[in-house]
């Protein structure tokens, strides 16, 4: 199975933007989030497990954020498919 994950547009994930493409024969891109929610640990080791899989570089995700939970954080990865 073929990887239809598009290059993450621009260096900054907290404000993505579509990417251009001209051949639009590909198909309808469309965004995914990918959500982790846990311990600054759990969510850094997460990240550079991601990253070692080959799946996405560790700056493509946004800052670890906390969130209303003590000792929690949030970090999120856009990207965008191709659907067919």
């Amino acid at each position: 199975m073929a990887q239809n994950f598009l290059p993450n547009p621009g260096d900054n994930p907290n404000q993505p933007s579509v990417p251009n493409l001209s051949d639009e024969g590909q198909g309808r891109r469309e965004q995914i989030k990918h959500i982790l929610i846990g311990s600054p640990q759990a969510v850094r080791n997460t990240i550079s497990t991601l990253y070692a899989l080959g799946y996405a570089q560790v700056n493509d995700w946004s800052t670890a954020q906390p969130t209303e939970n003590p000792g929690e954080v949030i970090s999120v990865l856009i990207r965008y498919v191709l659907l067919n």
